[in-house]
C-alpha cells in the first residue's frame, strides 16, 4: 500500500473507510487515512473531495480522532486506541491537520479552548470492546468552580453537536458562572445543552469596629495669683487642625473661641467665656463645639456592567464619604484677682484664676466601603461572534445577590473642656470657668450596595444572536441588589433575559 497524494487532503477533511468510486478509479480509504488507487481503462483520478469535515455524525469516520475515558493520550486516537482527553484531541487536530473529533457519552472535567475550525461530535456509545455506534446520549464538558468550561475563538467554522457544557456554581465573592465564551467565533451548535451555575453573592466589606479618634481634653486654667499664658490644645485629623480655645487669664481675661483650621482657612468653634470683671458676678464657661456633619452615603451600583474575554464585571457600590471633624470648644473666662487678707499677695490683684482650655473636636469617621456586585449566570457569552442553533437548550441557575455597603465609621467623641483654675484654699476669690467641650466628629457615610447579578441566556456584544428558533431557555432568577445604610434603600436587581446586549 502506498500513500496517495490526496491523503493529506482526506485527513484534513475526515474520510469514511471503504472503497469509493473516484473519477473512474477505485480509492480504498483506510483508518489511518492512507489511500490505495486502482484505475481501470486509463481513467484519471479527480481532485474532488470525497467527504466533508463534519460528515455524518451517525457514521463516525475512521479518519477522525476518538476520545474515551479508557483511552490514553499517547494513543493514536483511533476507535480501537482512543485518546483520553479532549484537549489532547484538539492539540492533534491543529498539529496534524483538521480531523473530526468523536467523543463518547461521558463527562470530561477539563476546561477547553477551541481555536476555530474544530468539529466535535459527542454522545457515542463507546464502551471498551464494543463498536462505536450512533449517539447514545451526550458528552458532558465541565470544569472546576470559577472556571469557564468552554471557550471558542475565531479561526474557522466550528461545529459542536451532542454536547452538554456545564459550568459549576461560582464560589468566590462576586464571581460568575459562564458555560461558554465565544470570542469572534463562527460557531454552530447542534443538539446541545449549555448550563450555567449560580453566580456568587457580591462581597460585603467589613465595617470599622472602632470609632474615629477622640478629641483632646482641654487644659486646666492657671491658678489664681499666678501669671502664666495658657497653651492651646491641638488635634490633627488628617489635614484639619482642631484647636481648643485658650482660657482667659489676668491681663486677657476673655476666653478665646475654638477653631478648626485647614489650608489656612479657619472655622469658628465654641465661643469664648466671659470674665468675672465683665459680668460683675462670675465668669462664664466656654461654649461647646458643634458636632461634625455626617458623611454622604455612597452610590449604589446601577450600571449594567461589562463583558469581555475575562468574563463579567458588574457594578459595585461606591464608598461613603468621610464625616467632618467636630468643632473645638471655646476657652473659659477668667475670674477676678485681688490683694489682701486671704487673697493674693501684693501685685496679684489682676491675677485671678484662669479659664480652662476648650477641648478639641473628634475626628470624622471614615466612609463605609461599597458592596461588590453579585456574580452573573450566563449560558453563552458572545463577543462579536456568529452563532447558529439547532435544537439547543440554554439554562441559567440565577444571579448572586449584590454585596451590602459597609456602615460608616463612628465619629470620634469631642474632648472635654479643661477645668478653670483654682483660687487659694481659703479665699473669697472665685475659680476660673471651664473650657467648652469639643464637638463629636461626624459619622462616615455608609457605602452603597452592589448591583444584583444577572441571569441571562445569551449575553453579547456585536452580532445579535438569532434566538427566534433552534434554541430554548430555562432561566433562573436575577440576584437582588445589595443594601446601603437605609434598609428601605437597595441597589437594583440584576437583569433576567433570554438575550441581552452589553454594547
Amino acid at each position: 500500500m502506498r500513500r496517495h497524494p490526496l491523503a493529506s487532503l482526506l485527513a484534513a477533511l475526515g474520510c469514511a473507510a471503504g472503497a469509493v468510486a473516484f473519477g473512474g478509479c477505485g480509492l480504498d480509504v483506510f483508518a489511518d487515512c492512507s489511500v490505495t488507487k486502482t484505475c481501470a481503462g486509463g481513467g484519471q483520478a479527480s481532485t474532488q473531495a470525497v467527504c466533508t469535515l463534519d460528515g455524518d455524525p451517525s457514521e463516525p469516520s475512521p479518519c477522525g480522532l476518538y476520545v474515551a475515558s479508557f483511552g490514553k493520550d499517547d494513543n493514536p486516537g483511533t476507535a480501537e486506541r482512543p485518546l483520553r482527553t479532549l484537549s489532547k484531541a484538539i492539540e492533534k487536530v491543529h498539529a496534524e491537520g483538521g480531523r473530526p473529533i468523536y467523543a463518547c457519552a461521558e463527562t470530561f472535567l477539563e476546561p477547553l479552548t477551541l481555536h476555530g475550525g474544530e468539529v466535535i461530535h459527542g454522545g457515542y456509545n463507546c464502551a471498551t470492546g464494543t463498536r462505536w455506534s450512533a449517539q447514545a446520549g451526550v458528552t458532558t464538558i465541565s470544569a472546576s468552580a470559577n472556571e469557564v468550561p468552554l471557550r471558542v475563538r475565531s479561526g474557522g467554522p466550528t461545529v459542536l453537536s451532542n454536547l452538554k457544557v456545564i459550568a459549576a456554581d461560582a464560589t468566590l465573592p462576586g464571581t460568575s458562572s459562564i458555560a461558554v465564551i465565544a470570542e469572534g467565533a463562527d460557531l454552530r451548535l447542534v443538539r446541545s445543552h449549555l448550563e450555567a451555575g449560580r453566580g456568587a453573592n457580591g462581597k460585603t466589606p467589613p465595617s470599622e469596629p472602632v470609632g474615629a479618634s477622640t478629641g483632646a481634653a482641654g487644659k486646666m486654667g492657671s491658678p489664681a495669683c499666678t501669671y502664666s499664658t495658657p497653651q492651646e490644645v491641638v488635634t490633627m485629623c488628617g489635614v484639619v487642625e482642631s484647636i481648643g480655645g485658650s482660657g482667659g487669664f489676668g491681663t486677657s481675661p476673655w476666653g478665646k473661641a475654638g477653631r478648626n483650621s485647614s489650608h489656612g482657612k479657619d472655622v469658628s468653634g465654641g465661643y469664648g467665656g466671659e470674665p468675672e470683671e465683665f459680668t460683675l458676678t462670675e465668669c462664664t464657661a466656654g461654649g461647646p463645639g458643634d458636632e461634625g456633619s455626617v458623611g454622604a452615603p455612597g452610590n449604589h451600583g446601577t450600571l449594567l456592567g461589562t463583558i469581555s474575554a475575562n468574563g463579567y464585571e458588574g457594578a459595585a457600590g461606591t464608598n461613603g464619604s468621610e464625616g467632618s471633624v467636630g468643632l473645638a470648644g471655646g476657652g473659659g473666662g477668667a475670674a477676678l484677682g485681688g490683694a489682701g487678707v486671704s487673697k493674693c499677695p501684693t501685685g496679684g490683684s489682676l491675677h485671678g484664676a484662669g479659664g480652662g482650655t476648650g477641648g478639641t473636636g473628634g475626628c470624622g469617621g471614615k466612609g463605609g466601603a461599597g458592596g461588590g456586585p453579585g456574580g452573573a449566570s450566563f449560558g453563552l457569552m458572545s463577543l462579536d461572534a456568529r452563532v447558529t442553533f439547532e435544537e439547543v437548550t440554554i439554562v441559567t441557575a440565577g444571579g448572586g445577590k449584590g454585596g451590602d455597603g459597609a456602615s460608616g465609621q463612628a465619629g470620634g467623641k469631642g474632648g472635654i473642656g479643661g477645668p478653670g483654675g483654682a483660687p487659694p484654699l481659703i479665699s473669697p476669690l472665685k475659680p476660673g470657668c471651664d473650657g467648652g467641650k469639643g464637638g463629636k466628629g461626624g459619622d462616615g457615610g455608609n457605602g452603597g450596595g452592589g448591583r444584583g447579578g444577572h441571569s441571562i441566556g445569551i449575553a453579547y456584544v456585536g452580532n445579535a444572536p438569532a434566538v427566534t428558533k433552534g434554541v430554548s431557555f430555562e432561566l433562573g432568577l436575577e440576584g437582588p441588589g445589595g443594601q446601603g445604610g437605609d434598609p428601605q434603600d437597595a441597589a437594583p436587581a440584576g437583569v433576567r433575559a433570554e438575550a441581552q446586549s452589553f454594547d
